[in-house]
């Protein structure tokens, strides 16, 4: 309500701007959403479908390098070398279990079998020494708990004497093990390792593998490894290693030894990595018919990442300041790095910690520096691609940070992973919030414009209404002669003519009623008195006197008839009209109105409608006045006409009477008994009652007339004034007359 009132207070030209603004800005409005829409959709269809090429550019190297890595699993394990090296490994692993268990020992003075059992001894207490100092400090880094070394120990004979040659006596740094070509123990598996050994770790390094394993499929034993980590020449069967997924491509080899079938096994923490995702690829090994070994391969984490970071190259694929693709497996779980951890690792951490990630998952993967098998990302993509769907979407992305995600299932035998590439929506609408500032920008720029153009045509639009209000005020004023000029020949020109038609109209209307004011003015005062017809023009409605003193004169013409039938009708009215007129030309200097003139009868009165202190001396001087008047007519026209006056003064009602037809009309005992004395006087007398004769008997000449009685037996003397004896008074003893 209080808006309504304020907007109708508005003038017309505030209107005028305010719906102009509104029209034009809810256009520029329109228009600027309406392109910021359409260019928000071409944009993120454009980054969807560069995000989903990138995905399927990347899906087809991952699969493809897959399949390469299985193939070339296949051909290594039907190489002649791998063969043979497994035929030349397996004898001299086992070798090692006679020669230096003691319980195969034969009883011989030989030194060196006497000192087996001593030496184990030394060979356990120094690779004790390495896993307390090398290895336990590294794994704890990412395992809960106290190490022990009962439990990671080699259960073998020949798994002693390769950890503690090839590992703790090893003359090499961790991470370097696998430069030592020969332990110079001077064993058969030493010179067959010293031959091998460096083909084997140039093909991994060609290849990119992690490590290369040959492993005894009846004893599930690693008989030889590359690299020489905790897991080397331990048994995946009842060794400390026996739950990794090693161990369970181990077994899907054996569950299914067909000859090139390749078993595949998702990343999983790999303890002798120290807790390091790894995963595996393993293939049977055959000679003939007879299954000898089982190759495993360690897939190259690096590899991975650098297909899908194309070697942390992101802005040449067109993703960007913050786009990413990246591997997630079943679990949901990372099984590639974050580009994020890459990038900016404190940022990554941080964005990570605000949305609530366990701390100790924080700690693994500032330990391991990476987000594989540490990162959760249970989106709406993985979800959606976990169940083989591929597809694009806005989605909060595994930071809680809104991205484009495209999104699909990788078809890799073995493995049940999607891939996703992304980018951060705030990154890919940044032309989109560009063109919103510059339509900000233009917008307000053009308000400002349309702002002066709508004051401008506004004002032009109602400087014509401003002439015709002032022209209107003008008139309410009561200024009839003006008029508009305006040259527009539009509404508003149309407006203006039929404005001036309307002042002239008014103005004929007004000449009109004023004549026609004068002419019911004069009328009014023909048939009203004066003081009477001023007050029903001021729009009194009960016009009801009582009027405690005035006085009322009865004349009559005597005579009339008979200068009528002399004169003729049209003569003597105009004769009586000019009689008339002289009555109330005399009564105009005495101060007395005539109330009415009827037949013989001219009714006068005085102090009624004007109050006169003097009221009965008026109307006595008025009615000499008129007999002189009189008797000038009978000279001028040698007529004979004569007055019978009577006067009586005292209290008078008077009112308007009437609606449709308005009379103004006198009654009350003053009006009676000056009519009765007007019947009772003779020619040329003027009656009087006593209330006349009393103020009036000294300055007058009154003369007692006879008495004259009334029916109801009131009696009145009748007095003569004046030597002509023209003027008589009759009066009753007790001032009643009926």
């Amino acid at each position: 309500m209080f808006s309504k009132l304020k907007i109708n207070q508005l003038s017309i030209k505030a209107k005028l701007q305010i719906l102009l603004l509104m029209v034009s800005l809810s256009s520029i409005l329109v228009v600027s959403y309406l392109a910021w829409q359409r260019s928000q959709t071409n944009l993120r269809n454009t980054i969807f479908n560069q995000l989903t090429s990138v995905r399927s550019s990347k899906t087809y190297q991952i699969e493809s390098y897959f399949e390469l890595l299985k193939n070339h699993i296949t051909t290594l394990a039907e190489n002649r070398m791998i063969i043979e090296a497994m035929q030349e490994f397996q004898p001299a692993h086992q070798s090692l279990n006679l020669k230096f268990d003691p319980e195969n020992v034969e009883n011989s003075e030989n030194s060196e079998n006497k000192s087996v059992e001593a030496q184990n001894k030394t060979w356990l207490a120094s690779l004790e020494t390495y896993y307390i100092e090398e290895y336990f400090p590294r794994l704890k880094k990412g395992v809960q708990g106290e190490p022990s070394f009962t439990v990671y120990k080699p259960k073998t004979v020949a798994g002693l004497y390769l950890q503690y040659h090839y590992i703790a006596n090893n003359p090499n740094p961790v991470g370097e093990k696998d430069k030592l070509l020969n332990a110079g123990d001077s064993s058969q598996y030493s010179q067959i390792h010293s031959k091998y050994q460096s083909i084997f770790r140039n093909l991994i390094q060609e290849f990119g593998y992690y490590d290369l394993f040959l492993i005894d499929p009846n004893t599930m034993e690693i008989i030889y490894s590359v690299y020489k980590e905790a897991d080397y020449a331990t048994s995946l069967q009842d060794g400390p290693y026996r739950k990794s997924n090693l161990a369970a491509v181990v077994e899907a080899v054996q569950d299914t030894p067909d000859r090139g079938a390749v078993q595949i096994v998702d990343f999983k923490r790999y303890y002798p990595s120290y807790g390091a995702p790894a995963s595996f690829f393993a293939a049977p090994i055959y000679e003939g018919s007879q299954l000898i070994g089982i190759l495993a391969i360690q897939l190259p984490i690096d590899e991975i990442n650098n297909v899908l970071t194309q070697k942390q190259n992101w802005k040449n694929e067109g993703l960007g300041e913050s786009g990413e693709t990246y591997l997630v497996g079943e679990d949901k779980l990372m099984r590639s790095i974050s580009r994020f951890l890459l990038e900016d690792k404190s940022g990554y951490m941080s964005a990570l910690r605000e949305i609530g990630t366990p701390e100790r998952t924080l700690k693994l993967i500032d330990a391991y520096e990476t987000s594989i098998l540490l990162q959760k990302v249970d989106t709406e993509g993985v979800r959606t691609a976990l169940l083989g769907k591929s597809g694009t979407r806005i989605i909060d992305d595994y930071r809680n940070v809104p991205v484009l995600s495209s999104y699909a299932p990788v078809k890799i035998p073995g493995l049940k992973w999607v891939i996703l590439s992304e980018i951060d929506l705030a990154e890919a609408y940044r032309p989109v919030y560009q063109i919103q500032r510059h339509l900000f920008i233009t917008t307000i720029i053009l308000i400002v414009i349309i702002t002066l153009i709508a004051g401008f045509l506004t004002e032009r639009f109602v400087s014509p209404l401003r002439v015709l209000i002032s022209a209107t005020r003008q008139i309410s004023q009561g200024e009839l002669d003006i008029e508009i000029n305006l040259k527009s020949r539009d509404e508003f020109g149309e407006l203006a003519q039929a404005f001036n038609e309307m002042v002239h109209s008014i103005r004929d209307n007004n000449k009109l009623l004023h004549q026609k004011d004068q002419e019911i003015e004069s009328l009014l005062l023909n048939i009203l008195p004066h003081a009477i017809a001023e007050r029903v023009k001021k729009g009194e409605e009960q016009l009801v006197d009582h009027i405690q003193q005035g006085t009322v004169l009865f004349a009559s013409i005597v005579g009339i008839t008979e200068l009528t039938y002399r004169e003729g009708v049209q003569e003597m009215a105009v004769k009586l009209s000019e009689l008339f007129d002289s009555f109330d030309l005399e009564g105009q200097n005495y101060g007395v109105e005539r109330f009415k003139a009827i037949g013989e009868r001219y009714i006068a009165m005085c102090g009624v409608t004007i109050p006169r202190l003097d009221h009965t001396k008026r109307m006595m001087d008025f009615a000499l006045s008129i007999q002189e008047t009189l008797k000038g007519f009978n000279n001028r026209y040698d007529s004979n006409l004569s007055f019978r006056i009577g006067i009586d003064t005292g209290t008078v009602m008077a009112g308007l009477i009437g609606t449709n037809k308005l009379m103004y009309y006198l009654w009350g005992e003053t009006v009676d008994i000056a009519s009765k004395l007007n019947t009772l006087a003779e020619n040329n007398t003027i009656v009087v009652s006593h209330n006349v004769y009393e103020p009036l008997h000294d300055l007058y000449s009154f003369t007692r007339g006879k008495t004259i009685t009334f029916e109801n037996q009131t009696t009145l003397n009748l007095w003569i004034v004046g030597k002509e004896q023209s003027l008589s008074v009759l009066t009753s003893d007790n001032e009643s007359i009926d």
